[in-house]
């Protein structure tokens, strides 16, 4: 009663106005000393990061890319998304089992992955600390559709999963096929953890297991002795594949694959009986390979191999006299079964012999004998057969060598398409004096005789340049469209001191009748030729006003070359950068006065002012070119490195263009990986060509590289193609696909000059 008369009184009080003291201050809230209050920005954080870690388990895919775009950024800025992250990879959300594709996000476990790759070291470090363990929990998860999607996602992280390795090995075995094929996947990756358990794979019950492991298994480099019994098993596979991986497995292992010997002479006498006589072994199948690994396993492999010469199967004794000779002083022990066969009525096989002979160093003058015997004859095909065997011998049949390059004007087809390939064997010196007569055969009434030609002088390069006249003349007249082409590529192959054919490529920047790469790859050869002509300089500057925005970025980039670099070049480019409809263009200009450098100095002041564009791409590359104009690239360097990951992918697209402006290093290796996923060809191709660039100190790229083999866009796989080439012998798991490439009409040239780097064979 006396409180409730109290509050009363109170209240009369307050509402009468009475009391002339001010109010007591409010105290503040007592807070539990374990929590804190959250102060707006962390609470504007907090908002942001759960849309978009919301937008991740959206199964539309652009929501799903810009979410990995904003979050990776968000890592960085807001403490709390790195660790909600790491957790999302627990997520078991995908797109179904058997969606995996390579042009899409498939699972919230895959975003959440991209989103730390994509974020650089410090989401790299949370992958490595924490996010690995959630995806190892994944890939034992009783559902196949999150293992299958777990895998996968490894599978996309490139170096940073190798730790992984043995899990994923593991469900190479798992009872549903879309897991094994993911984590089969995802090896090429990882890196295989235990080369002995994956070579007893291809003898699995399972047909698809075997062969994905035989695919795997193909792409190593080296493998324990242990490997040896399951892969000597192997070779009695149903499936030519895995006899074909099995036995390049046993040569990567060499001498230590002795005991697998008598198995690789068992298949191929098996192989050569079943096949017609007159059909040659697939140059990618099991035959060829067990061939190479005899040859690998060395000195063992000799006795077993001449004993082949008995065989009365002619052709398996050709590919043993081929194989013997391959081994080359080692099997000097075969030499007498090996003269036996100068005797045999086929001239393959004799003409073979000497060629093994010469190549293990014994009964010289016999074999030499036999092969000036087989230049002379007029038996249609047998002087082609020789002047190959003189091609393969080297120094020892040095003394024919004249003889045999006189074929290049025989009235036999054969004889000259042997010739040509023994060109393309000689010195670089020697070529160059060849090249002219060559050039005439550009024009060969053969078509065959045509392509080989075309195919010649790519390999030679620049030392095909006095072939240039011919080949320009040939050009002209030639009417096969596809003829054509090769021997424009030739053409562009040869470089600068071309100028002779200088008049015959003018008319074909116009010429739309040419394949889009092509007719860019004239624009491109016309300042490769000639940088201070006037006539290039008006065909490039009537080029930037086609109607194709390829075209004009690329008469741009050509202009940039132009030396001196003319005022109406300058304006010309200037132009685009100001004016043209496509950011191809106005970027390909902006590159081009990078390009010039103190070249562009009148333009100083104009590129200056575009370095304030509210374009953030445009004025990015405007600082790279102002930079180059005043003659020092360095000081825009940290903008560039901290341009690959901005927020923007046209600044990311733009960063990597400046990359290859400013020269990329190690450190960018990381960055550019990323950049590889870009949804912009562009962009892709670009980081490929930068990553090119570190050459073999980038080989922890070769798996995604190697993937690039199968974009949709050739410009993209040209430069992963050259960018495998510059990395070196590092990038041997890459051999199968290159030599698949040797195939494709517009990369073939790349992916020849790619494999001879990286010494296949």
């Amino acid at each position: 009663m006396y409180r409730r008369s109290l509050l009363l009184a109170l209240a009369l009080c307050v509402a009468c106005g009475c009391g002339k003291k001010p109010a007591a201050p409010t105290a503040e809230p007592k807070t539990d000393e374990n929590t804190t209050t959250a102060k707006p920005h962390e609470d504007g954080a907090a908002e942001r990061r759960n849309k978009q870690l919301a937008a991740l388990k959206n199964r539309q895919d652009a929501p799903r890319r810009a979410a990995i775009d904003e979050l990776s950024f968000l890592v960085l800025e807001d403490p709390g998304t790195g660790p909600a992250l790491v957790e999302l990879l627990k997520d078991k959300t995908t797109n179904g089992p058997g969606n995996t594709r390579a042009n899409q996000i498939n699972s919230t476990r895959e975003a959440a992955a991209l989103a730390l790759l994509k974020s650089g070291p410090k989401g790299e470090a949370l992958l490595r600390d924490k996010g690995l363990s959630a995806l190892r929990e994944g890939l034992t998860d009783p559902t196949p559709a999150v293992r299958e999607h777990t895998a996968y996602t490894i599978g996309q992280l490139g170096p940073v999963s190798k730790a992984l390795a043995a899990d994923v090995q593991k469900l190479c075995t798992d009872p549903d096929v879309r897991v094994r094929g993911a984590a089969f996947d995802a090896l090429h990756t990882t890196g295989v953890a235990n080369p002995v358990a994956l070579s007893k794979l291809l003898t699995h019950e399972s047909d698809e297991t075997a062969r994905l492991a035989g695919e795997l298994v193909s792409a190593l480099t080296t493998l324990p002795a242990d490997a040896v019994e399951p892969l000597a098993a192997a070779l009695k596979s149903d499936n030519p594949n895995v006899r074909r991986a099995a036995a390049n497995a046993l040569g990567a292992i060499g001498p230590n694959a002795a005991p697998a010997v008598p198995a690789l002479i068992a298949l191929l006498k098996k192989a050569y009986k079943d096949r017609d006589p007159q059909q040659r072994p697939d140059e990618g199948g099991p035959e060829i390979a067990s061939w190479n690994a005899l040859g690998r396993i060395g000195a063992v492999a000799v006795a077993p191999t001449a004993k082949l010469l008995d065989d009365s199967n002619a052709l398996l004794r050709y590919d043993a006299l081929r194989a013997l000779g391959d081994m080359g002083p080692i099997a000097k022990p075969a030499a007498g079964a090996i003269k036996k066969v100068l005797q045999d009525l086929s001239a393959d096989n004799a003409l073979e012999a000497a060629c093994a002979l010469l190549r293990i160093g014994d009964s010289q003058n016999e074999a030499l004998a036999l092969l000036k015997r087989g230049l002379d004859s007029d038996s249609r095909g047998v002087a082609a057969l020789a002047v190959q065997v003189i091609g393969r011998v080297g120094p020892a049949a040095e003394t024919l060598v004249p003889a045999a390059l006189t074929k290049l004007t025989s009235p036999d087809p054969f004889a000259r398409s042997a010739a040509l390939e023994l060109v393309a064997l000689r010195p670089a010196t020697e070529q160059t004096k060849l090249a002219a007569e060559i050039g005439k055969l550009a024009s060969d009434d053969e078509r065959v005789i045509r392509i080989q030609v075309a195919r010649t002088l790519v390999r030679l390069g620049p030392a095909g340049a006095p072939a240039a006249d011919s080949l320009g003349r040939a050009i002209s007249e030639e009417k096969d469209g596809g003829v054509r082409e090769l021997l424009l590529t030739a053409l562009l192959a040869m470089g600068a001191n071309t100028k002779p054919a200088l008049p015959a490529l003018l008319p074909l920047t116009t010429d739309r009748d040419l394949s889009p790469p092509v007719r860019l790859s004239v624009l491109s050869a016309l300042v490769t030729i000639d940088a201070a002509s006037a006539e290039v300089s008006t065909a490039l500057l009537k080029a930037t006003q086609d109607n194709e925005a390829a075209v004009r970025a690329a008469a741009a980039t050509a202009l940039g070359r132009l030396d001196p670099l003319p005022p109406n070049a300058l304006d010309a480019l200037l132009k685009l950068v100001k004016s043209d409809s496509r950011t191809g263009p106005r970027v390909a200009a902006l590159l081009a006065l990078a390009a010039a450098g103190t070249r562009a100095q009148p333009a100083r002041a104009e590129v200056e002012a575009l370095t304030n564009s509210p374009q953030a791409n445009l004025a990015l590359l405007a600082k790279v070119a102002q930079a180059a104009i005043d003659g020092d690239t360095s000081k825009v360097a940290p903008a560039v490195r901290t341009g690959l990951r901005d927020r923007n992918p046209a600044v990311r697209a733009a960063a990597v263009e400046a990359v290859l402006v400013i020269g990329p290093i190690k450190d960018d290796l990381p960055a550019l990986l990323t950049l590889l996923k870009e949804l912009g060809s562009t962009t892709r191709g670009t980081a490929a060509a930068a990553i090119g660039r570190l050459g073999p100190t980038a080989q922890d790229a070769v798996p995604q590289l190697t993937r690039l083999l199968d974009d949709h866009d050739s410009e993209v796989r040209i430069t992963a193609v050259e960018a495998l080439g510059r990395i070196g012998p590092a990038a041997q798991p890459a051999v199968r696909k290159l030599k698949e490439l040797l195939r494709d009409p517009l990369v073939w040239p790349v992916a020849q000059k790619a494999l001879e780097k990286i010494e296949a064979k």
